[in-house]
């Protein structure tokens, strides 16, 4: 993927990343051997130590196909029996119209915040997206804003990524629910809260989703 097709360069950076890692990994667990796949299961396929026919290694094809792409998207595991519930922001209600209510609210106010801060960032050439000419004077850095005005500036660069985050987040629960091809129980917010956040554990595994 070049600059002509996604621009800015990182956007290419990412998407190159995003697909290159996620072949090679449905790749492995096609052709992977042993138990492993079968050490990845979902809840809902209701797989035991005695259901053989329903452990991931005995899939059919196509079940087995959608089963592959769920595990390579689900780096929180949630919904699958190694889920670290102890360690994630709470499961919302199995209500889908008030899951959707609250979802849309979220989605806005992430949109808002987002928007804000990217129109705090754009005076500031430290955070201009385009490629960097050898010719470009220092001035051009992060570095070069005084510390005061620094601060304020990597904050809001904090809050817009994750609020923009939260928004591709947002989106993917309202068509995935309003659809009705999820529960509203398997999409928690993607960021616990703040106050929680009082030990190292806390923030890593439990705030910082």
């Amino acid at each position: 993927m070049t600059p002509e097709v996604t621009d800015p360069p990182k956007v290419t950076y990412s998407a190159g990343c995003a697909i290159a890692t996620t072949f090679i990994f449905r790749a492995y667990l096609l052709f992977s051997g042993g138990s492993f796949p079968d050490h990845w299961r979902r809840v809902r396929d209701e797989v035991d130590a005695g259901g053989l026919d329903k452990l991931p290694s005995n899939f059919p094809f196509t079940k087995g196909l959608w089963w592959m792409v769920d595990i390579a998207h689900s780096s929180r595991m949630i919904g699958w029996v190694q889920e670290p519930r102890n360690y994630m922001p709470p499961h919302p209600p199995p209500s889908r119209r008030t899951f959707l209510w609250k979802t849309f609210f979220k989605f806005i106010v992430n949109v808002i915040a987002h928007d804000l801060m990217a129109s705090t960032l754009a005076p500031s050439p430290a955070f201009d997206h385009r490629v960097r000419d050898p010719g470009d004077g220092p001035e051009t850095y992060l570095t070069a804003i005084p510390l005061l005005r620094r601060v304020p500036y990597i904050l809001a660069w904090f809050v817009g990524t994750a609020a923009s985050i939260g928004v591709a987040h947002n989106a993917l629960a309202l068509v995935c629910v309003g659809l009705g091809n999820s529960s509203p129980t398997l999409w928690p917010d993607i960021w616990g809260r703040w106050r929680d956040g009082y030990t190292v554990r806390k923030f890593w595994g439990y705030v910082h989703q």
